[in-house]
């Protein structure tokens, strides 16, 4: 009885006898036949030569992995490898399955990194086959074993979704949807914090810090740190604008089209970006970490905006402290302001041609004000119906934007590119902002404008301006201030 051997293309290499390839693979192998205990596992339904061996190489390679801080382990002791039974037999995957691990921006449950294996021999009931390098999962992804039982070659066996308490090593970050709600005191988060940064598109704000011994994971597991590493965890609340914001949403840009900014752990130097799919458009989270065993380890979050005239901003953490220049435009601890109550001016619009069934003449409305928002980046849109992302990098300055809605019986008509110069937004000073551009739909006002304002301002006054404007099909129409222009007091906290 022979063994044929294929080399690439799968030709014939080398044809060797059965009895003088195991005592050659026996020389080297760390299989556990002797033992009473030891299984055969089969691959297609053929006998694997020393797949012990084959699991000790995989776990040679899975080390440089490790090392290189491309997945955390998170079990007892290093990551072993196995094989994935298939089916009720002992046929397995063509695959080692290594860990348990967590890979960088993960959630905290067990992931498991997948090893290739080289078919190199085989005949009629035996195959050999060679490791490769391990398939790592990417930043933010999981790999998880086929079927619901790993072997090994000495008989041991496991549940790879079993729940099982895990241990946080070096490089170890995890984020976890925070579900329950439980009090930073029943979580062991009583440190101070003072963590809170945004751009226009993400928003985060820490609502607790701790270094705790251990954390529950919500799953039934407990999280404990290993030897020479120390346990973080950092509660934030997050907000997406660039998610939530429909302004954001539009299909058609000129110019750069908005880019998703991102959120990065810092720790000891090492930068982990955390996976967007792991924070939510408007929730809150725990960010878990593992930092080296030392007296007060280098710690910080970076908020990235990404795309033109990008920008990273980073501060300590847990005492907010910058680490690099913060734009004036972005100093509030918000960029959205509570708007008052009965923020609305009354105006008077007179029409001089009939239109969609609303008679020419003098129409009585209200212009309300629904939102604002101070930043360096608004979406606006342009004439020729495409949006544009503007920035304002002026020291010193930010975009302001008003929202508005209007009421009453007026023509259904797109107007807001010229009726837009019908507003003004009065500073404290008693000067006029700059109008930087609006965005419009089907109504006969802008639905937002963007204005230039001092990065530092406290509070603003946006009304009507008594005056005609030509509209497409509907001619000349007076717009005329029949209240105050509304007050707005800005509060970005």
């Amino acid at each position: 009885m022979s063994l044929t051997v294929h080399g690439p293309g799968g030709r014939a290499a080398l044809v060797l006898s059965i009895a003088a390839l195991l005592a050659g693979l026996a020389a080297c192998s760390t299989s556990h036949a002797g033992s009473s205990d030891a299984q055969t596992l089969t691959l297609d339904g053929k006998q694997i030569v020393d797949a012990a061996q084959l699991e000790a190489d995989g776990e040679r390679q899975l080390a440089y992995t490790v090392s290189f801080g491309y997945v955390s382990p998170t079990g007892t002791g290093l990551p072993r490898c196995w094989f994935a039974r298939i089916g009720l037999t002992d046929q397995v995957d063509g695959r080692l399955w290594c860990g348990p691990v967590q890979v960088p921006s993960t959630s905290p449950t067990n992931a498991w990194v997948p090893i290739p294996l080289k078919k190199t021999g085989e005949n009629a009931s035996q195959v050999q086959l060679q490791v490769q390098a391990p398939d790592v999962p990417l930043p933010g992804n999981r790999s998880t074993p086929v079927g619901d039982k790993l072997l090994r070659a000495d008989g041991s066996s496991m549940d790879p979704k079993a729940v099982v308490n895990r241990t946080a090593s070096a490089n170890f970050v995890a984020v976890l949807a925070d579900t329950e709600h439980k009090s930073n005191a029943d979580l062991g988060l009583t440190d101070p914090v003072s963590v809170r940064m945004h751009d226009d598109l993400l928003a985060v704000n820490a609502t607790g810090y701790g270094r705790p011994t251990s954390f529950p994971l919500g799953d039934g597991a407990t999280l404990v740190p290993d030897k020479g590493v120390q346990l973080r965890v950092l509660r934030l609340h997050v907000e997406r604008p660039g998610k939530t914001d429909p302004a954001f949403a539009a299909q058609q840009w000129s110019g750069w089209t908005p880019q998703p900014s991102t959120l990065t752990l810092q720790v000891e130097g090492r930068r982990t970006v955390l996976s967007a799919d792991r924070l939510p458009d408007s929730g809150d989270v725990f960010l878990i970490y593992s930092v080296p065993d030392k007296p007060a380890p280098a710690e910080s979050l970076i908020l990235s905006s990404v795309g033109a005239n990008s920008l990273d901003q980073q501060r300590e953490v847990p005492g907010g402290k910058p680490l690099t220049q913060i734009p004036d435009a972005l100093l509030t601890p918000g960029g959205v302001s509570k708007v008052p109550a009965n923020a609305s001016q009354q105006i008077t619009v007179k029409t001089v041609k009939p239109y969609g069934g609303v008679a020419a003449g003098d129409h009585s409305a209200q212009v309300t004000v629904t939102g604002v928002r101070l930043g360096r980046q608004r979406p606006i849109k342009l004439d020729s119906g495409n949006y544009q992302l503007v920035t304002d990098v002026t020291p010193g300055k930010a975009l302001l934007e008003v929202a508005i809605k209007a009421s009453g019986q007026l023509p259904a008509i797109m107007g807001g590119t010229v009726t837009k110069d019908s507003f003004a937004l009065t500073l404290p000073d008693g000067g006029k902002a700059k109008l930087v551009g609006v965005r419009y739909d089907g109504d006969l006002l802008p639905a937002a404008l963007v204005f230039e304002v001092p990065a530092g301002v406290k509070s603003v006054k946006i009304g009507v301006s008594t005056g005609s404007v030509q509209v497409s099909a509907l001619g000349r129409v007076d717009l005329t201030a029949a209240g105050a222009p509304v007050d707005l007091p800005l509060d970005f906290g």
